[in-house]
């Protein structure tokens, strides 16, 4: 496959595609973060082990303004990202209309919140139709975390039932958590199916969860910040269980989904209805082929810049805890929001 156009994902098919507008009247950006998630810095607990980071893991637990808790956890360190949901939807329908896109139906799903989407769908009624209440679910299987997209909640029952799944899905009672899902008539996608949280990990039970419930699974999703080598893996799971695949893009921070989903559909509703029937096409722009590597550096160099004012401990926000104190972090943080502003006016942000 050349890399510098774009693709799509047709019957498990790359096929290259640099008019998406001239086949299909929409796109769909399904898997998006907004202010209302709340990330994690678990990777870290990680990161500070390993041998070069050793004589600066000090460092940076102080420039947290934690240099005092012992055993720091860093999954206790948590920040969300600094968008709002129409901050969400004008750089997702911004990228969007670079390829002919005129806005673009849009499925805001936080972590285990679906207030985001909620916000946006009230404070912009002339996007009714196109903006869909949703959230990202996490699952606990057989010891392993999984993701469901879960994606057109019905908007006067949206409370209800995220409290029922949420519920469910903590204490663990799958059976009740994928007929609460089928009942309320939503699209269930499993994001990232085969991401590995930590190496040398055990198997993925994906198997073992898509015989159980893959009744209630409606389609397998490729993901903007997954190597090519796992998306690939994705596709040929699909195949296998005759699933079909959608696009995601999860950018979470600094840039619009590398990966959308192309439709004929005019509502969200209708889109659903399309995926469910079989027909789901994910398009990949060509900054989904940068290294994956660069990507996460954008990020963590984004986070590092922004990080006093967004990122918490344990509820506290960092910013209190290093009030009126400078740290090492600080000078990082202006180095990286320069060479960030120097990126994209090159327009290498990926």
């Amino acid at each position: 496959m050349k890399r510098p156009s774009a693709w799509k994902i047709d019957n498990y098919v790359y096929r290259e595609c640099p008019h998406p507008d001239r086949e299909y009247g929409y796109a769909v950006s399904l898997h998006n973060h907004s202010c209302h998630s709340v990330e994690r810095l678990a990777a870290l607990n990680h990161v500070v082990k390993k041998a070069f980071m050793r004589p600066v893991s000090g460092i940076v637990q102080r420039s947290f303004g934690l240099g005092g808790v012992s055993n720091l956890n860093y999954g206790e360190i948590t920040f969300n990202p600094p968008y709002s949901p129409e901050d969400v939807y004008h750089m997702e329908a911004t990228a969007a209309a670079k390829w002919g896109f005129d806005g673009l139906h849009l499925a805001i799903t936080d972590h285990d919140e679906f207030a985001g989407s909620l916000v946006l769908l009230r404070g912009r009624p002339d996007l009714n139709g196109s903006v869909a209440v949703s959230e990202e679910l996490s699952l606990w299987f057989e010891g392993h975390l999984f993701h469901l997209g879960v994606c057109q909640l019905p908007e006067n029952e949206a409370e209800a039932t995220h409290a029922q799944i949420q519920a469910a899905a903590k204490g663990r009672r799958y059976d009740d958590l994928f007929e609460t899902l089928a009942a309320s008539g939503c699209l269930v996608i499993l994001n990232h199916p085969l991401v590995a949280w930590k190496p040398g990990a055990p198997a993925i039970p994906v198997t073992d969860l898509l015989s159980r419930y893959g009744w209630a699974i409606h389609a397998l999703e490729v993901n903007g910040m997954r190597t090519r080598e796992e998306n690939d893996s994705v596709l040929e799971l699909a195949r296998q269980w005759k699933k079909p695949v959608v696009g995601g893009g999860d950018s979470h921070l600094l840039v619009a989904s590398s990966i959308l989903s192309l439709s004929r559909a005019a509502t969200f509703k209708d889109f659903v209805a399309e995926v469910k029937d079989g027909h789901a096409v994910p398009f990949m722009t060509p900054e989904y082929f940068a290294p994956l590597k660069w990507k996460l550096t954008l990020r963590v160099l984004f986070f590092i810049s922004r990080y006093r004012q967004i990122a918490s401990y344990q509820g506290q926000p960092v910013a209190a805890m290093l009030e009126r104190r400078k740290v090492l972090l600080d000078p990082v943080g202006a180095a990286s929001r320069a060479f960030l502003g120097a990126v994209c006016a090159l327009g290498l942000a990926r």
